[in-house]
């Protein structure tokens, strides 16, 4: 907006500007005179207004060309700009949308999202492959998930087109912030959906913006390599309620995991595991990560239950796993079978999967030294992701840049 309210407002002081000796000319009444010049005198009053407003404003940070891809961190870099699209009620439609380079968003004061928690978003890469290529990773499943999600928040689906255009819109208007291949890098996307219309009860928002943003993001886990994450069991906290939103990734699902997280990180850990609800037997998830392991038996194994979110990861780790001629079982998992299983990681679109080298409850510190088996998958997926093996099942798609 601030692009286009300066000229709109000097538009309108020019032509106040004219009218006055013009009305003079033709013998109008000094009244009309007056009046124009009160217009006049508002309009440079607003722009003296605007830049003090302006000069209050946070600067926008341009983007910085990266030279040493090597150091990116799993952070936020200024880019070119994001994908916005806008719904409104009164069309029941989305707009055509744009490209924005100003990376604040102006909301109404009771827009329900800032009320009500109407928030939305998803995770997922873009990469530099081996061909030299752009590839976005199995975004069809992303956009279900988030389908999924508008439909429990009464909000408007985002059209699977839609999902996937306003993607590649934001991928080639940032392409050059793509990392190299062989960096270690990639290009983070977070689509995301909120209610930006004002309400006061609580009801569906008129208005909505589904929105794509970028930036590039290094190896989650620097140049140190995979390392283990030690987890706490929490026993005082919850995740999510049975039949509540555990299952779509609600921007309050994670708001919810702060503190608990806060006190596992004050007490040394990495991350933090949830049990369900009811009745604290069943394994749910970590933090923000599903839950998976390789069991006594050898079979990958991840808790089944409608209160966990499912992971596009996890989905393409259990194909991988069964490719291999592997036993892979999504069911309900005790904590007490989990001390018993050789492997255990955290899977997730930042990671692929963190080995979780320990589990600490109550009683005791339960370890697992190994991390053979989901490393093995972790390493396939993202040979898969680089263009280094084939992409048998078709997870890849070609962002033409």
């Amino acid at each position: 907006r601030r692009p286009l309210i300066r000229p709109m407002l000097r538009t309108a002081a020019l032509r106040a500007v004219r009218v006055v000796p013009t009305a003079a000319r033709r013998g109008l009444s000094s009244a009309v005179n007056t009046r124009e010049l009160e217009l006049l005198q508002q309009v440079s009053r607003l722009e003296a207004k605007l830049s003090e407003v302006e000069a209050q404003l946070p600067p926008r940070v341009p983007p910085v060309r990266i030279t040493k891809w090597e150091d990116l961190t799993f952070g936020i870099q200024p880019t070119n700009g994001h994908v916005r699209h806008v719904w409104s009620s009164k069309t029941s439609s989305w707009d055509a949308g744009r490209l924005i380079q100003d990376p604040y968003v102006n909301l109404h004061i009771h827009a329900g999202v800032l009320h009500y928690g109407m928030t939305l978003f998803e995770g997922c890469k873009a990469f530099r492959c081996r061909d030299g290529k752009v590839r976005v990773c199995n975004l069809n499943e992303n956009s279900d998930r988030m389908n999924r999600g508008a439909a429990r928040l009464v909000m408007p689906s985002v059209p699977k087109s839609m999902f996937n255009d306003a993607i590649d819109w934001a991928v080639r208007a940032n392409a050059e912030f793509v990392p190299p291949y062989g960096t270690g890098g990639s290009l983070y996307i977070r689509p995301f959906l909120m209610g930006t219309g004002a309400i006061l009860g609580l009801q569906p928002c008129p208005e909505f913006h589904f929105m794509v943003s970028v930036t590039p993001v290094g190896n989650y886990f620097g140049k140190g390599g995979v390392q283990g994450v030690h987890a706490s069991l929490s026993m005082d906290y919850d995740r999510a309620a049975p039949r509540g939103t555990g299952d779509v990734k609600a921007g309050g699902n994670y708001a919810a995991d702060l503190l608990p997280l806060k006190i596992a990180k004050e007490e040394g850990f990495g991350t933090t595991l949830y049990l369900d609800a009811a009745e604290q037997k069943y394994v749910e998830e970590f933090s923000v990560s599903n839950f998976v392991g390789i069991n006594a038996d050898g079979a990958y194994c991840t808790p089944a239950s409608g209160s966990i979110l499912p992971s596009v990861t996890n989905k393409m780790l259990m194909q991988l796993a069964r490719d291999k001629g592997m036993d892979v079982q999504a069911r309900a998992i005790t904590y007490e079978e989990v001390k018993t299983f050789r492997e255990v990681g955290a899977c997730g679109t930042a990671t692929v999967v963190v080995p979780i080298g320990s589990i600490t409850d109550s009683e005791k510190k339960h370890e697992f030294g190994a991390f053979d088996v989901l490393n093995q998958l972790r390493t396939s997926l993202m040979a898969i992701q680089l263009g280094e093996e084939e992409d048998v099942h078709g997870w890849m798609r070609e962002v033409v840049c």
